[in-house]
């Protein structure tokens, strides 16, 4: 299937999810994870937009639309007093990602006062608590700097000496470092290939979404907008990461 096509049945896709999770009827034990799909489908339909038509604003507003789905869920579990829901934890952070990349950090940040800030053991790894965190203190109005390094030592002893792009990314833009923000995210960017290559050799399976996801590095592009915001020069092109897809927005969010 082209991603053309793939797009417009993922739209319908996506409305027909919609319908469910906006549904208050909805059993909330099953909304985390109906958001986590979502998310990820709204991410795919961003990509291919963007991959098929070169529509900047859509790209834009389908992320945007992924970090909803996650506010909403985090807000009604909240407000439920569901706070040991499985999904809750803040190691979900793709939906945050996404909402940086879009460049709306106002949803970021709302999203950071509704997400936990505890380890949640059984429930998370403790190198994606860890990244969360970082991420969530960086996107502030006024990061919370000294909150950052006990973080960034629990991160490290966790991986016992494996190295990791992302904990080298999170020290550099804590200390907005170039050089070593630069080299930290060519890394990221050669783990991203190791992913695709690995995901490969065990037989994934070429569906259109995996394709969209291989061809945009969401996270990568959150990634250099946070750089930006810290006053450290980025690239106008990077592998996986478009200048296309960093843009600015024309077209405000819809608000649908």
């Amino acid at each position: 299937m082209k991603l053309s096509q793939y797009g417009e049945d993922l739209a319908y896709d996506v409305a027909s999810w919609m319908q469910g999770f906006t549904d208050p009827e909805y059993p909330l034990d099953r909304l985390g994870s109906l958001s986590v799909e979502l998310s990820a489908k709204f991410r795919t339909l961003a990509i291919v937009i963007l991959l098929v038509r070169s529509e900047v604003d859509k790209f834009y507003h389908n992320l945007i639309r992924s970090g909803k789905v996650r506010e909403t869920y985090l807000r009604r579990v909240g407000e439920y007093g569901l706070l040991e829901d499985h999904h809750r934890a803040s190691g979900r952070y793709e939906a945050v990602l996404d909402s940086i990349a879009s460049g709306d950090i106002a949803l970021a940040r709302r999203i950071v006062d509704l997400s936990p800030r505890e380890w949640r053991k059984g429930h998370e790894y403790e190198d994606d608590y860890c990244y969360a965190q970082i991420l969530h203190r960086l996107v502030k109005e006024m990061p919370p700097e000294q909150e950052i390094p006990p973080l960034l030592d629990q991160f490290e002893a966790y991986l016992d000496g494996q190295s990791s792009a992302r904990l080298n990314v999170c020290r550099a833009l804590l200390e907005r470092n170039q050089v070593a923000f630069d080299e930290a995210f060519d890394a990221l960017l050669e783990e991203w290939d190791a992913k695709i290559a690995a995901d490969k050799e065990r037989g994934q399976m070429e569906e259109p979404e995996i394709v969209a996801q291989r061809q945009v590095f969401v996270e990568g592009v959150a990634i250099l907008r946070l750089a930006e915001g810290r006053g450290l020069s980025t690239q106008h092109e990077y592998r996986y990461c478009p200048s296309l897809a960093r843009v600015p927005m024309r077209t405000p969010f819809p608000g649908e």
